[in-house]
């Protein structure tokens, strides 16, 4: 008993010890930093103090990056530029309001402007790293691409409002310079609605997808911006309103036809709809607009394959050379992505699936174990391939691949299920019943 109560003690002080050094590792830093900008007599001095405001937080931001890129080499998790832009332009905080200071100056015309100048305080935590590893590649995918359209309408608009305000100071006739102030006005107008994009981001990088909707649905009250209703419809997928998101992708394509990540999230979100080749026509489309991308041909392998299994469960097998074809279309488009990505365990796993489905054991077992040689930890492989192994009748093999799996995640149900079959097609009843009580701990509907 006084072991027990040892043993027990220690692991509490263990647990103890690292929620302290977890506390004691985060760190919130703060960062300091001031931006200007100016207004003529016929700009407005809110709008200019705005772009300071903006023009501060992206200094201190760009400080926050510098930190945040050399404390994840301190953790062994070396960020790349693209992914530190994407954290510290979604996860700062305000501290306080920003101060404001201005000056007027006198030109040589006799003309005034005012520069406004800003000074603000960002907070950002450097646990935010931890949170970022978390998330899967397609999420991050998507924060990184948000954050640089943001970024790159930001850049243009600050070159358009300099470019116009030049084009002012050296009008000369009164029509020109109304035409250039209702550019003006536009830019303003653009920028404002940036502002607006950047909070929804921050709202989705948080998760926050109803909040974000409502923002963006502020930046289309301002005029028609294709990334708007494609990040939009991305939040509404990420509620599971498909139908909704779908919407959106189709006005953010009408405005930018050439825009390849509404075609494809648009595909994405008719596969969950069961629509398998509506889903395809737009992967089709996506291909047709960058051919050498190996994650098209990979997203496109996967609606096929997705495909052929939902007619499967149909019970359409008395259309088997229709089945068939399509797990070979699904097998043509891995191909193609392992031949632009030779590295691409994920396309020999399905590729490998695609070939069990039709029955082409060895072929299957091939992909299973190149896509387990580039991933040592690649659990469904495993599964994959002891199923393969138990379909052939080759338990030894079956069990030893079913194992694997459960030691690299014991908390799988499939991979009790798969080896539970396999006890009972061996008469080894109480072994298969163990393992079917597992699985249904663990979850899984019997």
């Amino acid at each position: 008993m006084g072991k027990i109560i040892r043993r027990t003690l220690t692991a509490l002080l263990i647990v103890i010890f690292a929620l302290n050094a977890a506390i004691v590792g985060a760190k919130i830093q703060m960062y300091t930093a001031t931006g200007e900008d100016y207004a003529n007599e016929v700009e407005s001095q809110d709008i200019a103090k705005l772009r300071a405001r903006d023009k501060a937080i992206k200094k201190a931001t760009k400080q926050a990056g510098v930190y945040l890129k050399s404390y994840s080499r301190s953790v062994n998790s070396e960020l790349t530029d693209d992914e530190v832009t994407a954290i510290t332009s979604n996860a700062w905080q305000l501290v306080g309001e920003p101060k404001y200071s201005s000056k007027i100056v006198k030109g040589s015309d006799e003309t005034s402007i005012i520069i406004w100048t800003a000074t603000v305080e960002v907070n950002v935590d450097d646990s935010e790293i931890q949170s970022w590893i978390k998330r899967d590649d397609k999420e991050k995918s998507t924060i990184i691409t948000q954050t640089r359209e943001a970024q790159k309408a930001s850049e243009e608009n600050d070159r358009k409002i300099e470019d116009l305000r030049e084009k002012y100071n050296r009008a000369t006739s009164q029509a020109e310079k109304d035409s250039l102030r209702k550019q003006m006005t536009d830019a303003d107008r653009d920028f404002l609605a940036n502002q607006k994009f950047e909070e929804g981001n921050k709202l989705c990088y948080e998760k926050n997808y109803e909040g974000a909707i409502r923002l963006y649905d502020e930046v289309l009250k301002f005029g028609e911006y294709a990334n708007a209703y494609y990040n939009k419809g991305y939040a509404y997928a990420n509620l599971g309103q498909y139908n909704l998101a779908i919407k959106d992708y189709d006005k953010s394509i009408k405005l930018n036809p050439r825009y390849l990540n509404s075609y494809i999230n648009r595909g994405v979100a008719y596969l969950h709809l069961r629509k398998y080749e509506t889903a395809i026509k737009n992967f089709n489309k996506v291909i047709k607009l960058n051919p050498n991308f190996s994650e098209y041909y990979y997203i496109r392998g996967l609606a096929f394959y997705s495909f052929g299994e939902h007619e499967i469960k149909q019970n359409n097998l008395i259309i088997k050379e229709h089945i068939s074809k399509i797990f070979e279309n699904a097998i043509n488009d891995f191909n193609k992505a392992i031949d632009l990505n030779p590295s691409y365990a994920e396309a020999y796993f399905n590729r490998g699936n695609s070939y069990r489905r039709l029955n082409q054991y060895n072929q299957a077992i091939k992909d299973y174990n190149k896509a387990i040689e580039l991933n040592q930890n690649y659990l469904l492989a495993y599964l994959g391939r002891g199923l393969v192994y138990a379909m052939s009748e080759n338990f030894d093999k079956a069990f030893e691949n079913f194992n694997k799996a459960i030691e690299l995640n014991p908390n799988f149900a499939e991979s009790y299920i798969f080896r539970g079959l396999c006890y009972q097609k061996l008469g080894e009843t109480e072994k298969a019943q163990a393992d079917f009580v597992k699985a249904k701990k663990l979850g899984f509907k019997m």
